[in-house]
């Protein structure tokens, strides 16, 4: 009786993925200048540590510890174009070497106010602010930046963000595949983004593909591909001790587009309905997602119906209760701490996987050059 009322609760109230981001301190931050000819060096570093305590059959738990470290430097040609180029490493602690170093060179074209084109490096990853349920979290610490080609908007009511990443380049002759993925977010706020109350309509959609024109490796060519859309409500609850109250309901839909299907559905659905609770300290979001024959490329397979860890493991119907807690605090000028909890509870096998974590990040300009006239 105690299951089915919190049901009945969360199915009325529902819930926040999309704008009330729980990784909001992984995000770098950019700090390329509008002033034609300045010069900066930027340092961005995440320590974290994530533990995934997760048993069931769809996937295994991992400990994610370890930091990342992207050290840049930015010019900006004139007040509408810029170049960066920097390095990006990453180390897991307890290896002997970095687990990944790679260069990072950005050109980013704002051709109109609040409109971007950007090529080399994207404002990609976590950034995108994709729901749970089409993108996984834990890209971030098992994925490449992602490089390609990206067009942003950002004006008072509308956010649009287009993307294709590489995520994987084939010369011919290679015996591997080429990995591409790309996406579309776009959004509309009946209020001026900035206020952060008032209703919000929301569309993501992401595509992943495996294959290539020179593609000569014998693994068959797969593209799989999700849709989401979704209304978010947020209203300021009038009590000193929380900020907003966001309110959303997404339908997400999953499409196998594959000639030669691997895995056994060729369509799926899904709802997840949420209710986030915010003020300057913490974030409490509670939640309920349920999925029908859903699979996402891109998503955890704690939400899917296939098994990461088992090829002849499959659910039609997955149903989560999910809960995430963070409280987060800026500890000095361009220095954040955050700690996080997150379960997911399977109502249909009785069981809750969880995550905890801790991170601390910098984001910080430690030097600019500013052409004469210009200065402070």
């Amino acid at each position: 009786m105690t299951r089915i009322l919190f049901l009945i609760i969360l199915t009325l109230t529902t819930y926040c993925a999309q704008s009330q981001n729980f990784y909001e301190s992984y995000f770098p931050a950019n700090f390329e200048s509008a002033d034609s000819g300045t010069v900066s060096i930027h340092f961005y570093n995440n320590n974290f540590v994530k533990n995934n305590e997760y048993f069931g059959p769809y996937t295994e738990g991992i400990t994610y510890i370890g930091t990342i470290i992207q050290p840049e430097v930015s010019w900006s040609i004139s007040d509408k174009f810029s170049l960066s180029a920097g390095w990006y490493l990453r180390y897991f602690y307890g290896k002997d070497n970095f687990e990944k170093s790679l260069p990072v060179i950005r050109a980013r074209y704002t051709f109109r106010p609040g409109a971007q084109v950007i090529i080399g490096q994207l404002d990609g990853q976590l950034k995108h602010e994709y729901i749970e349920p089409i993108y996984n979290t834990d890209n971030y610490y098992s994925t490449n930046p992602e490089y390609g080609v990206q067009f942003l908007l950002d004006r008072k009511k509308v956010h649009v963000d287009f993307f294709m990443d590489w995520e994987k380049f084939l010369m011919p002759g290679e015996a591997h595949q080429e990995e591409i993925a790309g996406g579309l977010l776009a959004s509309y706020s009946v209020n001026d983004r900035s206020e952060n109350h008032g209703l919000s309509a929301h569309f993501q959609s992401i595509i992943h593909h495996f294959g290539g024109q020179v593609d000569v490796s014998e693994s068959p060519i797969e593209t799989r591909s999700n849709m989401a859309a979704g209304l978010e409500y947020a209203f300021l609850p009038g009590l000193k001790i929380l900020d907003n109250i966001t309110l959303s309901s997404f339908y997400i839909q999953a499409m196998e587009l594959s000639n030669t299907n691997t895995i056994p559905f060729e369509s799926g659905f899904a709802t997840q309905n949420t209710v986030t609770f915010k003020n300057k300290w913490f974030k409490l979001g509670t939640g309920w997602f349920h999925g029908d024959r859903y699979f996402a490329p891109k998503a955890d397979c704690l939400f899917q119906s296939v098994s990461q860890i088992d090829d002849y493991y499959t659910s039609q119907g997955r149903d989560l209760i999910t809960s995430k807690f963070i409280f987060g605090n800026e500890i000095t000028k361009g220095v954040n701490l955050s700690i996080r909890f997150e379960s997911y509870y399977d109502l249909q096998r009785d069981w809750n996987d969880f995550s905890y974590g801790l991170n601390i990040s910098v984001n910080e300009k430690v030097f600019e050059r500013k052409p004469k006239g210009k200065r402070d």
